[in-house]
């Protein structure tokens, strides 16, 4: 899989999520952006991109995962780590779906 980017749409995550299909989603973002602004699912799992080769082990082996951040860069880096994964499209941003959000903290 070296040097092969595959994205995802929100529209197919959400497909997906309708489906009941089996998959990671992880939110490589800082907890502060997910305090203003996440998705409320259980199959979130939140794990800043700058933690995450060391919180691997919560994470299982052979699942397909599909990363997000808040506009896909962090999520395509995150990418880069796994053996099966996508980083979905647009990240937050474009999630055209109900979440919550939160005015940010100054």
């Amino acid at each position: 899989m070296a040097g092969t980017v595959r994205s995802i749409s929100p529209l197919e995550v959400k497909a997906r999520l309708d489906r009941g299909d089996e998959f990671v989603w992880l939110d490589v973002r800082s907890p502060g952006e997910y305090e203003e602004r996440h998705i409320e699912d259980p199959r979130v799992k939140l794990i800043p991109l700058g933690l995450l080769r060391r919180r691997m082990d919560e994470l299982p082996r052979d699942a397909e995962s599909v990363i997000f951040c808040k506009t896909s860069m962090r999520g395509y880096e995150a990418q880069r780590i796994f053996q099966n994964v996508q980083f979905m499209d647009g990240g937050i941003m474009a999630w055209p779906y109900e979440m919550v959000t939160r005015p940010a903290s100054t």
